[in-house]
């Protein structure tokens, strides 16, 4: 009989090996084709590239809690990953995605599965969240959601093991400039939530994009008296928490102007930042840099993860 045991014991180890090996190498092949297809389409990456990407992204060890509404509407859902349980959590990142504020094609949270892979796996936990957008709404109901959300995390993240005063924003192109609207302007978090905010993380934000250049920002930001409100340059204080700004030197449709002329006024103002440019990336390559066929390739996610390692353990303490 323990023959009989230890027997089947084997040969059941043998059978998980064997589907072990084969998953790994079903990866590694993926791998490779995701590879492939993003070289061939990231400049312009959609639906389809960013479906493909999320699909190796869900090998990875983490745990989703999707779809936790956070305010009334629809569109205000999150979903939030966390590290493997055995993992202490560093911290929470927010993110926003990106899309001309609904002004031009816009997909939704879970197509951006891949930026939280990359965070979860350094131990922080993200929130990605959708929110209205125009024509639904114009800038006002924009930020309205964005406050919610992270209010939501602020009040809830500490059930789910981590700290709720250690908060970063993050976003990419329309989504920087909501998280950047947030860091900088006081006003529309209320105090006890806007210190919990340690850092703000932006990829191929516009900052400071006066006059417009399309005509539906009219719409999303009009009337023309509340256009200089809109611009996260305008409030800059040098007191607001640590800046990392990240931008690709092939964009085409973020001006660097945005990048160069934030970062100077809160240098001048003795504010925190730090400016990162990376050749051959472009306005989606340098988000998709976060994706697991191309972390190696540019030096993007390690630039975020030692931004978050070293803020999320001094607090807003501004390193040299």
């Amino acid at each position: 009989m323990a023959l009989s045991t230890n027997s089947l014991i084997l040969r059941q180890t043998m059978i998980k090996v064997k589907k072990y090996q084969q998953r790994q190498g079903l990866i590694q092949k993926a791998k490779a084709m995701i590879r492939l297809a993003c070289l061939f389409f990231l400049a312009g990456c959609t639906s389809l590239e960013l479906f493909a990407i999320n699909s190796l992204a869900r090998f990875d060890d983490y745990r989703v809690v999707a779809g936790i509404a956070y305010g009334d509407g629809s569109l205000n859902h999150l979903d939030l990953y966390l590290p493997q349980q055995q993992k202490a959590i560093r911290a929470t990142v927010i993110f926003f995605y990106g899309g001309c504020w609904g002004g031009c094609s816009t997909i939704n949270k879970a197509y951006y599965r891949f930026v939280a892979q990359a965070l979860t796996a350094h131990g922080y936990a993200v929130a990605i969240a959708d929110y209205r957008r125009y024509p639904e709404v114009r800038y006002a109901g924009i930020m309205h959601d964005t406050v919610q959300a992270v209010t939501w995390v602020k009040m809830h993240i500490a059930g789910y093991g981590a700290d709720p005063d250690k908060l970063f924003l993050m976003g990419h192109s329309a989504g920087a400039h909501l998280g950047a609207m947030l860091t900088l302007n006081e006003a529309y978090l209320p105090p006890e939530i806007y210190r919990s905010i340690k850092g703000f993380i932006g990829l191929a934000g516009p900052y400071d994009f006066l006059p417009f250049t399309d005509a539906y920002q009219h719409e999303v930001f009009g009337p023309e008296e509340n256009y200089p409100a809109s611009q996260p340059v305008n409030f800059v204080q040098g007191s607001e928490p640590p800046l990392l700004l990240l931008y690709g030197n092939d964009d085409a449709t973020v001006k660097p102007v945005n990048i160069e002329s934030l970062s100077r006024k809160v240098r001048q103002a003795g504010g925190c930042v730090e400016t990162h440019f990376y050749d051959n990336l472009d306005h989606v390559a340098l988000l998709a840099a976060l994706s697991i066929p191309l972390q190696t390739r540019q030096p993007v996610l390690p630039d975020i993860v030692r931004f978050l390692d070293y803020y999320s353990q001094q607090g807003r303490q501004c390193r040299a």
